[in-house]
This record gives C-alpha cells, sequence and structure tokens, in this order.
C-alpha cells in the first residue's frame, strides 16, 4: 500500500497553489497539460500517467486558503459545497462547485490501483491502532 502524503502550497502574494498527488521526485514529471474544462487548472502527469499534482492559478487557487474539510487516502474536499460538475483524468475526479466546471472543491481517486492506494478498511485501522498501542507499551 502506498500512502499519498498530500502537501499543499499556496502563495497569496502571486494567487498561485499547488497540490502534491505524489510527492516530488526528480524525473518524474512527463508533461503539464491544462485541464480542457478550466484554464485556471493545470495538471502534472508523472511518467505512469497519473496525475502527480495540480497547480492552481487566479480564482480557482483561492480555495487553498482553507483547510481541507474532508481529507482520506482516495479523497480530498476544500468547501461542503454541493459538487455541480465533474472532470475525469487518469483515474482522478476533479469536482467543481458550478455546472461550467469553474469552482475546483475537490477531487477522488476513482482509479486507486493507478494510485498503488489502497483504502484502509475497518480491520486495516484495528490492526494499525494495535500497532501504535503496543509501540506505545513498549516504550514504557
Amino acid at each position: 500500500m502506498n500512502d499519498l502524503k498530500r502537501t499543499i502550497t499556496y502563495d497569496q502574494t502571486i494567487n498561485i497553489g499547488y497540490i502534491y498527488l505524489i510527492p516530488p521526485r526528480i524525473g518524474t514529471i512527463k508533461e503539464t497539460i491544462e485541464l480542457d474544462v478550466n484554464e485556471c487548472v493545470n495538471v502534472d502527469i508523472d511518467k505512469e500517467d497519473r496525475v502527480a499534482g495540480l497547480e492552481l492559478f487566479a480564482e480557482e487557487a483561492k480555495v487553498l486558503k482553507h483547510t481541507p474539510v474532508y481529507e482520506d487516502e482516495l479523497s480530498l474536499r476544500f468547501t461542503d459545497q454541493e459538487v455541480l460538475s465533474t472532470y475525469h483524468l487518469s483515474g482522478i475526479e476533479f469536482q467543481f462547485s458550478t455546472p461550467d466546471h469553474n469552482g475546483l472543491i475537490g477531487f477522488t481517486i476513482v482509479d486507486p490501483l493507478k494510485y498503488h492506494v489502497k483504502r484502509k478498511t475497518k480491520k486495516t485501522v484495528l490492526i494499525d491502532s494495535k500497532r501504535f498501542f503496543k509501540a506505545i507499551v513498549s516504550l514504557h
């Protein structure tokens, strides 16, 4: 299982932000493309044809000022606004707050195998918590 450690940056002086979906490694980005449906969202595609990161400009970047309201292994949401349009690219569903694909509010990995992600089940969470408590007990 691969834990995606997302990093989010936002520079409010130039109003540009970046969301790393995959930890950056030198030489892994194959190309950068503009989302067909929104010119303020650029997508870095890695050599495995996965979305490695998102660069947000102008109005789209402002969502990064917010702390995510929801995040798990497969999803990230910055607001609880209703999703009114979606766009799919490389196993990712981008979610927007307007019918015309503006107002990016989050994304979901819809092809977890492509991203080497496995959603934690209750059993996995229980095993992880047992390991955690076992580690604490062994420290004392």
